[in-house]
């Protein structure tokens, strides 16, 4: 009977050593892996910080160079230098 219950005490203290340790937001901390969000500051675990979500002025829009003077540029095709 003894030995039951150690076995039992035993394997109750191996589930708790192996399950999640992590701390949720406003929890004391360490390091980043302490948090589940992954960002420890101040000691205190803090909300992942925001993505870019491309709030700012995008760039302009390009447009191609395409020469309209029908390829009278001045610059010799490759097939005429020979």
């Amino acid at each position: 009977m003894k030995s039951g219950v150690a076995a039992i005490a035993a394997l109750l203290v191996l589930v708790l050593a192996c399950g999640e340790s992590r701390r949720p937001i406003g929890d004391e901390c360490i390091r980043d892996e302490d948090c589940l969000s992954d960002v420890c500051a101040a000691r205190v675990c803090a909300p992942a910080p925001g993505l870019v979500s491309g709030a700012s002025n995008p760039p302009p829009p390009e447009e191609p160079r395409i020469p309209t003077d029908g390829g009278a540029t001045g610059i010799a095709d490759a097939e005429s230098d020979s």
